[in-house]
């Protein structure tokens, strides 16, 4: 019984008293379409995207903007231009002896973790060498300590800083191990490695 009024509801169903304007002007087979645009916040993005598709093809395709290769280009000279500023030439650095620049070594040393393999005062562990003693596995002057701490020693386990901190703080490093740690013979000290030093 109510699904014989239903269906009747259904065919007295006016749509057009219903919906009024709403209703789209044509009709197939009494079968009428809703007009249900959709929210302006989404035509509004529509619109953008086309405006900046019609943007994007001139500027790439008419009027020869630069393409991918050339961005790309142009951020490595940029980069290498900044590394180069940020890592003066070896030979034009050396040897600090100002108490500002050591205690920043030192700050330098604590910060990137060497006493890890070279323990806090440089005495050294089961990693890494003794940085107190007069023996030293790479040469203890001043360019052999930079080159060094700057390229590592992969085969010795020694890792390369080039790559985190640039050749001034690289300097300040080295200055540290030689004009502060050198010679202090702290605590447990691990077995002099290496040549002595002149």
């Amino acid at each position: 019984m109510s699904k014989n009024i239903e269906n009747e509801n259904a065919e007295n169903f006016d749509f057009k008293e219903a919906y009024g304007d709403k209703l789209m002007d044509h009709d197939y087979d009494d079968i009428m379409e809703l007009n249900n645009p959709a929210p302006k916040w989404v035509m509004a993005i529509w619109y953008i995207s086309i405006l900046f598709s019609i943007y994007y093809a001139a500027y790439y395709f008419i009027l020869d903007g630069p393409t991918q290769i050339d961005e790309y280009t142009e951020a490595s000279a940029e980069h290498d231009k900044e590394y180069a500023s940020a890592n003066a030439s070896l030979a034009s650095l050396e040897l600090l002896s100002d108490g500002a620049a050591i205690a920043e070594g030192k700050t330098i040393y604590k910060e990137m973790n060497c006493a890890i393999c070279h323990g806090a005062n440089g005495e050294g562990n089961a990693i890494g060498p003794n940085l107190t003693d007069n023996a030293w596995i790479n040469g203890c002057d001043f360019s052999s300590v930079m080159d060094v701490i700057k390229n590592g020693r992969p085969t010795k386990g020694m890792t390369a800083f080039k790559a985190q901190i640039p050749d001034v703080k690289i300097q300040k490093v080295a200055s540290y191990l030689l004009k502060e740690l050198l010679g202090t013979n702290p605590d447990n000290a691990k077995e002099p490695q290496g040549e002595e030093c002149n």
